[in-house]
């Protein structure tokens, strides 16, 4: 099956070809979006919990009461005219399915009127303190992701095609310049099963975009498997990956947006990295790890800048294909994995094994099958091509080390690919996959592959594949037709619980802070429905207090926590409803790289969005910190 994908045949034409448009100077956008993610809203990835939290917001998944780097979604656009661009979008979610995606293609060519399938580039940064809730697949999938929500889903959609256009809006000459940074500390191997808790591949891509002579935008690739935190914190979060982002931004001396894209994820863990320790005030469990896991990979990244700005004409360069997936396309024989609509959680009640020179020879014969209602996706798509000296691709779900690089060193029999940026957990989503051989030692990851232990190599194959039609050496049969977006169809509008004296303040600073305290201040506040108010750090007298990179200290960071308590709780019936947010700021911290060393006399700003539309802002005392 395998060869009738690929057909070695003459060359498609190059957009160099007399006549073919041709690429103009390269213009660079950038945006970012809050996720419209209520508090109370289930996360995504970690399945579902015993838990006494709930809310009107979440159905299977416990209700999340927390906000710490509230979840994001970054657009970047490289462009060089239409047929020479790439959008890049970085998502605070456990993964992207391809039926999101393709809905925001298709609204995107309604609102810019080009064609934008080649272009779209979106991959989640996995972390599974991201919202759920925007998956409409119904039977195992809300397991993985809470039951859908059409109306969240719709306003997450909007607001991200919102956020793409807003990043064409802000086009504005550019050069870029590529380099690879090497972060071994920042994460772990975590599977025992593939021959060794000790095998990593640290390499980190990085695309770094100036204007107007200094860099205003950074993505990288980085394999972290950012989950620090768990269902039993209750948090929305852009974990570990978004750590990374602040501490990246915080390590240049202006503002620059940086994006990151989860890699070759599959097994392994965040890291667990020395900090520079200074005294600072204690934190929930793992925020320090994030901080950390932060500042550590932004000094690797900053000793790999290149020291040019780039190139004002780079090869940017992206066509897309789409594949079938199913036995029959892999290839099985009547005896392994004899599961016609897929089948997962293979061997999870057995014992994993840890010695690669040994398998579990049954292990197939003992997974949770997917049915004719609710079969596993039987096709996926690539999106590969050139962003100046990298080539690259995209990878559907989880892959493992061994297995990416599988692929890149596929990639590299090109003479002039040396290095490869590989964007995992992008535009689709099938779970694990490994190398056959590891698969059948089963443990948690190759329990995760949908279309069992062939999947991995199927994949990494036809990821290749992709990339030779791409450069031109050869010819993909034609793949299916893409999917359809998720229908959102009908559904009752949330109405939002009337609020008791929002925008008053529920308990006010003290008036006094050492270096180990934290900052308390609680407004009342709307329904969670609007979204968290935002606090802004402020001096006595007014001026806003900035990061080190010169961005605001704000409760959306990582510089804060943020909680919600519903009085009555939201099981009780009750006509009017406390909606008590209280921000926790730490006056200083163990590590982080964005601390802004405060000291003198501060106070806190909160803007909290009303139910009719407009903000009330509310204005802590002043308060005074001491080193």
């Amino acid at each position: 099956m395998l060869l009738a994908l690929a057909l070695l045949a003459a060359c498609t034409p190059s957009p160099t070809d007399t006549g073919s448009p041709q690429p103009g100077e390269l213009m660079a956008g950038f945006a970012k979006v809050r996720i419209p993610a209520p508090v109370g809203i289930g996360t995504s990835g970690y399945g579902p919990a015993s838990s006494d939290s709930e809310s009107p917001y979440s159905e299977i998944y416990p209700a999340t009461t927390r906000v710490h780097g509230h979840p994001e979604v970054k657009v970047t656009v490289l462009s060089r005219g239409e047929g020479f661009e790439v959008v890049l979008l970085s998502a605070d979610t456990v993964g992207i399915f391809q039926q999101l995606r393709r809905a925001l293609v298709l609204d995107l060519e309604g609102r810019l009127g080009r064609e934008m399938d080649d272009a779209v580039i979106w991959g989640g940064t996995h972390t599974h303190s991201g919202p759920g809730r925007v998956v409409d697949a119904g039977g195992p999938f809300d397991l993985i992701a809470d039951r859908f929500f059409p109306e969240f889903y719709e306003r997450f959609m909007g607001d991200v095609a919102d956020a793409v256009e807003a990043a064409y809006a802000d086009l504005a000459p550019a050069t870029l310049a590529t380099a690879v940074a090497q972060a071994p500390e920042g994460h772990n191997d975590r599977r025992c099963e593939d021959g060794g808790p000790d095998y990593t591949n640290d390499a980190t891509p990085l695309l770094v975009i100036s204007r107007d002579g200094q860099v205003e935008g950074l993505v990288l690739a980085y394999p972290v498997h950012g989950t620090v935190l768990g269902n039993e914190d209750l948090t929305l979060s852009g974990d570990a990956a978004g750590a990374i982002e602040e501490a990246v931004e915080d390590s240049f001396d202006h503002p620059v947006q940086v994006s990151l894209f989860n890699s070759w994820g599959a097994d392994v863990s965040p890291g667990d990295p020395a900090a520079a320790a200074q005294e600072g005030a204690d934190q929930p469990a793992g925020y320090d790890r994030m901080e950390a896991i932060g500042a550590y990979v932004a000094a690797q990244v900053q000793a790999a800048l290149p020291s040019d700005a780039g190139s004002a004409e780079p090869e940017i360069a992206a066509r897309t294909f789409r594949v079938p997936i199913d036995r029959a396309e892999i290839g099985y024989d009547d005896e392994t994995f004899d599961y016609e609509y897929g089948a997962v959680y293979c061997g999870m009640n057995e014992e994993a094994d840890c010695d690669a020179a040994t398998t579990i020879d049954d292990l197939d014969e003992h997974c949770i099958p997917f049915n004719e209602d609710y079969p596993a996706p039987t096709q996926t798509l690539y999106t590969v091509g050139r962003i100046g000296e990298l080539a690259f691709t995209t990878f559907t779900g989880e892959p493992g080390t061994r297995l990416a690089e599988q692929v890149m060193d596929g990639m590299r029999a090109h003479e002039d690919v040396q290095e490869v940026m590989f964007l995992g957990y992008t535009q689709d989503y099938l779970g694990y996959s490994i190398l056959e051989g590891d698969w059948w030692q089963g443990g948690y990851e190759a329990s995760g592959a949908l279309w069992g232990p062939r999947q991995g190599e199927y994949l990494a194959h036809l990821a290749v594949l992709a990339f030779d039609a791409f450069e031109g050496t050869s010819v993909m049969a034609p793949g299916p037709e893409s999917v359809a977006p998720f229908v959102i169809g009908d559904y009752d509008p949330v109405v939002q619980a009337t609020a008791t004296a929002p925008g008053t303040v529920l308990a006010d600073v003290a008036a006094s802070f050492g270096p180990t305290e934290v900052v308390t201040f609680t407004v009342a506040g709307e329904d969670p429905w609007l979204g968290p108010p935002l606090a802004t750090l402020e001096t006595a007298a007014g001026e806003p207090v900035l990061r080190p990179g010169g961005l605001p200290v704000d409760s959306d960071t990582y510089l804060f926590w943020v909680d919600l308590a519903v009085a009555p709780p939201w099981g009780e019936d009750a006509a009017e409803r406390t909606f008590a947010w209280t921000f926790s700021m730490p006056v200083a911290h163990h590590g982080s790289a964005s601390d802004p060393g405060l000291e003198g006399d501060y106070r806190l700003r909160v803007a909290v969005p009303r139910a009719d539309g407009s903000v009330s802002e509310v204005v802590s005392g002043a308060f005074t910190v001491s080193r």
